[in-house]
């Protein structure tokens, strides 16, 4: 710092000595306190209390005027810079917003908008505003031990394997159409989603590559959102999850992916699975509530 001070006052480059700070551990930048001793970045307590008011305000309203969803937009993209997995969020609301020009103009607020804004409701409503540094390296799900697989066979169901943990659920126990078992990509994801929720705690601050033979599920995964409204049932509670336990997740396609252990557990070959996977444990995880109230709410909405 001292050098570059030299450095201006040898080039006739004024310095603002107020908003002059550091070198320092622990810097305020654009509004966000980043700390390099506790490798956290910290969102005002102030803040998240704001926005968590202004979304019960908007989910209260059937429209609002382009600049105040402008404004909106704008207090929940300064809190999702700390928290890379609420970015999605923030440009599903602006797309909402494309096509109208003029401030006073009103905007319907849709209900996939208004089931965006509840997921961020929940989270903000628990955030103490500290976001850890993630790590810098990508997991593939390769490195990390975690497979996924479904079936398209309605007699069968989907399994994930982390590491020794294990989960399989039978597709006889949800109340599906036939319709949604010709929807293999909404079918992949449902394994991967239950894994986040049974395991988050172990990708806490982690990135993780989920490798998919399964292209639109890729782009999806990507883009973090869809136009199927079913996809989406289950997008916004694995992004919950996501910014719960500050994971960061993208896909890669792998066509013709070797995924044997998974796809035993799919199609309930439980005899198969055992000679794979040895080392296992004996017992399958408990599948959570939260799980199952999610769907019980899709199939009620």
């Amino acid at each position: 710092m001292d050098t570059f001070d030299k450095v201006c006052a040898n080039l006739g480059v004024p310095i603002s000595d107020d908003k002059t700070e550091g070198p320092t551990t622990c810097l305020v930048f654009l509004g966000l306190e980043i700390d390099t001793v506790e490798m956290v970045v910290r969102v005002p307590l102030k803040k998240v209390e704001e926005l968590c008011s202004l979304i019960t305000q908007v989910l209260g309203k059937s429209k609002i005027k382009l600049a105040d969803l402008q404004s909106f937009a704008g207090k929940v993209a300064f809190c999702a810079r700390a928290i890379p997995s609420a970015r999605a969020f923030c440009r599903r609301i602006y797309e909402s917003m494309s096509g109208v020009k003029k401030a006073y103009h009103y905007i319907r607020l849709g209900v996939n908008l208004k089931e965006d804004l509840r997921t961020l409701h929940k989270f903000f409503h628990s955030f103490n505003g500290v976001c850890y540094f993630p790590d810098k390296e990508w997991l593939s799900n390769v490195s990390c031990e975690l497979y996924t697989d479904s079936s398209g066979n309605s007699a069968l169901g989907c399994g994930a394997l982390f590491q020794k943990q294990w989960l399989v659920v039978k597709w006889s126990e949800f109340d599906f159409s036939a319709e949604v078992f010709r929807d293999i990509t909404y079918l992949e994801l449902i394994p991967i989603f239950l894994a986040l929720l049974v395991w988050g705690q172990e990708f806490q601050n982690k990135k993780v590559i989920f490798h998919c033979d399964n292209m639109a599920l890729v782009e999806i995964l990507n883009k973090k959102s869809s136009r199927s409204c079913r996809v989406m049932s289950l997008i916004r509670p694995l992004l919950l999850e996501c910014m719960y336990h500050n994971v960061q997740f993208k896909a890669m396609h792998v066509p013709g992916v070797s995924n044997a252990k998974a796809d035993a557990l799919s199609r309930l070959q439980f005899q198969r699975f055992r000679e794979l996977a040895q080392d296992s444990s004996q017992q399958a995880c408990v599948i959570p509530q939260a799980f199952w109230t999610i769907f019980m709410q899709n199939s009620t909405d």
